[in-house]
């Protein structure tokens, strides 16, 4: 039993070195397909069964997309993988309108 736990130590301490960590998030792995806002950004993913995901723009790499209601084209046709959450709808006045997928984290593969 005491040979697994150097193996673990070390696998643990490697993971906790890899940045952000994805492993407690539900994510999807695709390219982005486009950004777009009216109240609210979104983002467009395609995953890997070529399904559209479209969620709000919540995660950092989305701050000053958001507040420039557009996305570098250069991003467009990235591969990533996103971190899933919820987020909430608002008006223009700032009224809840509903929850909706949230895209949390971005990691950029390409």
């Amino acid at each position: 039993m005491k040979q697994l736990a150097l193996p673990l130590l070390i696998s643990a301490a490697l993971i906790a070195q890899c940045g952000p960590s994805f492993s407690k998030d539900r994510t999807i792995t695709g390219t982005i397909r486009g950004f777009e806002c009216g109240d609210n950004c979104y983002l467009t993913i395609v995953d890997r069964k070529k399904v559209e995901q479209v969620g709000l723009c919540a995660a950092p790499e989305c701050e000053s997309w958001n507040e420039q209601t557009a996305m570098p084209s250069r991003y467009k046709g990235k591969r990533v993988i996103v971190a899933v959450g919820q987020g909430q709808q608002v008006d223009d006045s700032g009224n809840l309108m509903g929850e909706m997928m949230s895209f949390t984290k971005i990691r950029f593969l390409d």
